[in-house]
């Protein structure tokens, strides 16, 4: 099967990923649990199909998990070009009026959400739960759990202002 697949995948998830050697990573993990759990897996008519859904599983979860190295076009870094600037008055207000405005239009499209969307998007991105421990934590099952942050995510994207563009902001200033 692996022989058969192998070029097929490989194509298929560097689609997702540009790292060739993380894809070929995922691919191996996946045989590898397909022969580890094979007493446990059940049948399928389309195992090319099943296949390309949980490689794509493999590569979005581990890919989002992993670590990348940061990359410096320059030996020396830009805090260290920083270190004899002093922003001006001007500057400091213009930052602290842009927080605000994205704090304001955050604020606003959360308050679209639902308590339990709320809470399930507080779990998931903020304090980095899995979908098994936010199961457990708002006494759901799995599958609702995904449910409800989809629609979380799916009512922000609604809003004027992305949720990734103000969730990325929020978060990474």
């Amino acid at each position: 099967m692996y022989d058969i697949y192998i070029d097929d995948l490989f194509s298929f998830g560097t689609e997702y990923s540009k790292d060739r050697e993380y894809v070929m990573d995922c691919i191996h993990d996946l045989f590898f649990d397909l022969y580890k759990y094979r007493v446990k897996l059940n049948m399928t008519d389309n195992v090319k199909s099943y296949l390309f859904k949980s490689l794509r599983r493999k590569v979005n979860r581990k890919y989002s998990r992993k670590i990348l190295p940061q990359q410096t076009k320059y030996p020396f870094s830009t805090k260290d070009l920083q270190t004899d600037h002093t922003s001006s008055v001007e500057e400091d207000i213009i930052r602290s009026e842009n927080t605000a405005e994205k704090s304001a239009k955050l604020t606003t499209a959360l308050e679209t959400l639902t308590k339990k969307q709320k809470k399930g998007l507080l779990l998931r991105f903020y304090q980095d739960k899995s979908y098994e421990e936010i199961a457990e934590i708002m006494k759901t099952s799995i599958p609702t759990a995904r449910t409800t942050i989809y629609r979380a995510i799916k009512m922000l994207r609604r809003q004027p202002l992305s949720l990734f563009v103000l969730l990325h902001s929020y978060l990474f200033s």
